[in-house]
């Protein structure tokens, strides 16, 4: 009886040890990460180059992304299959204009939506804008996790699944340079999407920016 006894204490010693070290501990970034986070949020003028690769439901299609951001306007140009030649998107204060090679200009409010409507496909321009630099979009719910290093590695935000990967330093910033961002769409799904960044280079600073 006493050796039943002492068994039951191990095995519930044994289950408490358990849950303890499988329940997941929340941690609080350090101060210099805060302030790195900080730092590329308040970035005023960037331009990155990168391939990117398109897969939904019915087609797949891959392109060269150009993105130019300043704090007064954004600038998109795919060149490739994916934008059927060349299409470049602007977006500022008035609103946000795609042309695509042979000079048709398409006008709406919302990127996103313009993009679905001239490309078919449904590209999340506005928390990729934050996720391209490791972070999560400010003013949206999300859960995140980060990495040993403090870099976000994973987020869910408004309905997007994001994988942030090979962390790379450019001009001493540490960005992500493969990101893959998939719809919370079930696969076979009409709306379902995946998107796979692969960054090539990054420009920061540019005063003048010209595509």
């Amino acid at each position: 009886m006493i050796k039943l006894t002492a068994t039951a204490l191990l095995l519930s010693t044994s289950l408490l040890i358990g849950a303890c070290a499988s329940k997941p501990i929340k941690t609080e970034l350090p101060s210099d990460e805060l302030s790195r986070q900080a730092e590329l949020a308040n970035l005023g003028y960037w331009q990155l180059h990168a391939r990117i690769g398109l897969r939904s439901k019915n087609r797949s299609g891959s392109a060269t992304l150009i993105w130019e951001e300043t704090p007064k306007s954004r600038k998109l140009r795919l060149i490739g299959p994916l934008g059927g030649g060349v299409i470049q998107l602007q977006q500022d204060a008035k609103g946000v204009t795609i042309t695509d090679s042979t000079g048709k200009v398409w006008i709406d409010n919302n990127a996103e939506d313009l993009i679905l409507r001239v490309t078919g496909w449904q590209i999340p321009v506005s928390g990729l804008r934050w996720w391209l630099l490791g972070l999560v979009e400010p003013g949206s719910k999300a859960a995140s996790t980060f990495g040993r290093s403090q870099n976000l590695n994973r987020v869910q935000q408004d309905g997007w699944n994001v994988t942030l990967d090979n962390y790379t330093l450019y001009d001493d910033y540490r960005l992500p340079a493969a990101i893959v961002v998939e719809s919370e769409y079930d696969k076979d799904h009409e709306r379902y999407l995946r998107a796979k960044l692969i960054i090539k280079d990054w420009k920061f600073d540019i005063k003048e920016p010209k595509l």
